[in-house]
């Protein structure tokens, strides 16, 4: 975890001087998935509220963002409970952080 931020920009830039890739566009989604077992070492899971998940699943979101060409850029991984809607802002304020702000719409 300490190594993510330097990870993806390296990458970034790898993706660039490889495939001429560009970063103004990038889309961003978010999906729920679950745990089985105990996974009590794994900070972020809470009790699925999803109708095709077992109410007793652990869940968890991730969001990522990637290129439309699909390279990642960032990921994130909330607990399972977080709603779309309340992600997106502070994700994209991540994203300029760690890589500038660009010709993007929010």
């Amino acid at each position: 975890m300490q190594h993510k931020a330097a990870l993806f920009e390296h990458l970034r830039e790898r993706w660039q001087e490889l495939f001429q890739a560009r970063f103004d566009v990038l889309l961003y989604d978010l999906t729920s998935t679950y745990i089985e077992g105990e996974g009590e070492e794994i900070p972020r899971p809470s009790m699925a509220t999803a109708a095709t998940i077992a109410s007793t699943c652990r869940q968890v979101v991730i969001a990522l963002v990637v290129t439309p060409e699909g390279f990642p850029l960032a990921y994130e991984v909330m607990e399972g409970n977080t709603s779309d809607r309340t992600t997106l802002r502070g994700f994209l304020s991540k994203i300029e952080a760690q890589y500038g702000r660009a010709r993007r719409c929010g």
